[in-house]
């Protein structure tokens, strides 16, 4: 960690104490109520608590949402490196993701690294599929995600690592008469000398070279250090929030030719956030404002004779400010919110160095609950974004549900929800401008989708309970933006005439043994195919995006014991547009156990975790080989 990461987060931890002696004095407020009109509870949007992200082992939002039905991942293979979440086949910059209500995806590129997150800082992840109110710059889906509340005094340390990668991690929550702040500090690091196996598919089929052997991962290391600090104030009424966040990483640049790496590529990226939010309640409702601050800075450089890049720097800053409404208003939940933003892009490989452009919308929507018969209810939410980005036209995205719930001993909900969405095309597809590797193509049209989604949950009350939930989801994507390699050798963004991604998802859990033993399971058939009308490609499957997988998994815990064995198996899927090369299907099985017990306040839990169990060769990109078996060791401590 450099110089200036110490002085941010020392400057982080005397403001955070400066606050605290300043407002020791005031009396102690209970927290104000969320209210969210397009959050019912159903198979489209899932909230998880932090019971539920805890209990997953997962280390980072990322590894979470891996082992959600209908969220994939891409992974370029890098140990501990970047992770993108893709929603029902969408391209990953088309799931909006939200920290604490404000997006944080890559300014350049409009996708979100969501291994940037550790699980120790998220209070609950929210998981809605297709546009909605959330916002209308999510063909995919929605991923809102809530930073760590305070509920009361204790303190909190993390190790863990395998041979090639650790994390520490550090919690700190403190709570005084009218005040409650929360610090985190996190340190990622790993050579990413991993083990894996040379298949047919990083070369010439059966004839590539080193065909079966091991080797391990070159120029693969990783670094991340991270700062926190949320500071929850009370005045009156009013809650005020600050939120800070503070990333530097380091990332050697794998060649995707393995086993032959990029040799001495590395990026190193500094990030910064800054969200300052106010609640106000009132009678008729409840007033939230939100102002909040992002710079990014990239520096690129690759020292060998025979790259094409040799160095590269980017700065990247985005500002926002919204504010909403939220109350009643004769028996209708009523949410009216208006949001501005302006972003900017510097770097050398833009055309014209710079780029910037403005945002707005305006949101409205009215949600209403009748209730027909004894424990039976009828719902209905619609709204409506107006929205513009930069140069594109003015939209007017339209978005609905309305459900059914009976509740006795078993509860049952079914419903319709529709939305339209659209996607602005990102500054790097706009006006990239490496004359030898890539260029932008600043003629695109922005993306835009319509969506219908039909599901059905079923659950018992007994202490048995089982659950049942089934989506079936058909979106149409027009313009999709695809990055294409031209007849010269050079990559450019196109406008795909229309594509479509139709999915059915169903998912399963049942408590076995009461408190004690539980399975849960889930299945997603997905059918994304261009629909350009090109006579090579129309009617292929879009590349990269499995078309079948499973998720399944067994927890047990007694006596302080925990353990879980979770397997995934993803289908065949396609690595060039005109599906003549495909990877193979894969099964994986990771196992977990830990031990919990208590020395006085103090809880200690002790684990080990085995992944890729049965050590198979698997690749989610091309040329991008996974860690063949790994274990991991992990040490939780909390004091209260």
């Amino acid at each position: 960690m450099d110089t200036r990461s110490l002085k941010y987060i020392a400057l982080g931890f005397s403001l955070l104490g400066s606050l605290s002696s300043a407002t020791e004095s005031n009396s102690l407020h209970t927290t104000l109520p969320e209210v969210i009109i397009y959050a019912s509870d159903n198979a489209v949007i899932r909230s998880y608590k932090k019971e539920d992200i805890e209990q997953s082992r997962a280390r980072n939002a990322a590894e979470f949402l891996q082992q959600l039905p209908g969220v994939t991942l891409r992974d370029d293979a890098a140990s501990g490196g970047k992770q993108f979440a893709r929603i029902g086949g969408s391209n990953v910059n088309q799931v909006l993701v939200l920290l604490d209500g404000v997006r944080i995806d890559d300014i350049g590129s409009g996708e979100t690294d969501l291994a940037r997150i550790p699980v120790d800082w998220i209070e609950s992840i929210e998981i809605v599929r297709g546009g909605s109110g959330f916002g209308a710059e999510a063909i995919g889906g929605v991923i809102s995600i809530r930073t760590s509340t305070v509920k009361q005094k204790s303190a909190a340390v993390r190790l863990e690592g395998t041979g090639t990668f650790g994390e520490l991690s550090a919690r700190h929550e403190w709570i005084g008469q009218s005040l409650r702040i929360v610090t985190g500090v996190s340190r990622a690091q790993g050579n990413g000398r991993y083990r894996f196996r040379v298949t047919e598919y990083d070369g010439n089929g059966p004839f590539t070279q080193n065909l079966g052997q091991e080797f391990r991962r070159q120029n693969n290391a990783t670094s991340r250090d991270r700062f926190f600090g949320k500071v929850e104030n009370f005045v009156g009424r009013v809650k005020l929030t600050s939120t800070l966040w503070l990333e530097e990483g380091e990332f050697g640049l794998p060649g995707y030719l393995a086993p032959r790496p990029t040799p001495m590529a590395s990026q190193v990226e500094s990030y910064r956030s800054f969200l300052f939010d106010l609640e106000l309640p009132t009678p008729k409702g409840t007033i939230t404002t939100k102002l909040s601050q992002q710079t990014q800075r990239k520096e690129y450089s690759d020292p060998d004779p025979y790259s094409f890049l040799k160095t590269s720097r980017e700065y990247a800053r985005r500002s926002a400010i919204s504010s909403s409404w939220v109350g009643m208003s004769s028996g209708i939940q009523v949410c009216v919110r208006v949001e501005g933003e302006r972003e900017s892009l510097e770097s050398g490989i833009l055309a014209d160095d710079q780029a910037d452009r403005l945002r707005w919308r305006v949101t409205g929507g009215i949600g209403k609950t009748v209730s027909i018969r004894k424990n039976q209810s009828f719902s209905v939410d619609a709204g409506l974004n107006v929205e513009r980005f930069g140069d594109s036209k003015l939209q007017s995205l339209p978005f609905g549900e309305v459900a059914y719930d009976f509740r006795t001993i078993v509860n049952a909900s079914v419903g319709l929800r529709g939305s339209m969405s659209y996607h602005a095309p990102s500054f790097y597809s706009l006006f990239w401008n490496d004359e030898l590797l890539a260029q932008g193509n600043p003629d695109l049209r922005a993306e835009s989708s319509t969506q219908f989604q039909t599901f059905g949950t079923l659950s018992t009350n007994s202490r048995f309970k089982s659950t049942l939930d089934v989506v079936l989801s058909d979106s149409h994507v027009r313009d999709l933006i695809y990055w294409r390699q031209t007849f010269d050798g050079r990559w450019t963004p196109q406008n795909l005439k229309s594509a479509t991604l139709a999915s059915f998802a169903v998912s399963i859990s049942q408590v076995v043994v009461p408190r004690i033993v539980s399975v849960g399971s889930s299945m997603e058939w997905l059918e994304a195919r261009d629909r350009s009308g090109d006579r090579l490609t129309d009617g292929k499957y879009l590349i990269y995006r499995p078309a079948r997988t499973f998720r399944g998994n067994l927890t047990a815990q007694s006596g302080g014991f925990h353990g879980t064995i979770s397997t995934f198996w993803s289908d065949k899927q396609a690595v060039l547009e005109t599906n003549s090369k495909w990877l193979p299907e894969y099964t994986l099985v990771n196992t977990d156990v830990a031990r919990c017990f208590s020395l006085g306040s103090t809880a200690i839990e002790v684990g080990v975790r085995c992944e890729n169990v049965f050590d198979v060769d698997y690749r989610v990109v091309r040329h991008a080989p996974m860690p063949l078996r790994q274990f991991w060791m992990y040490v939780n401590l909390k004091w209260m």
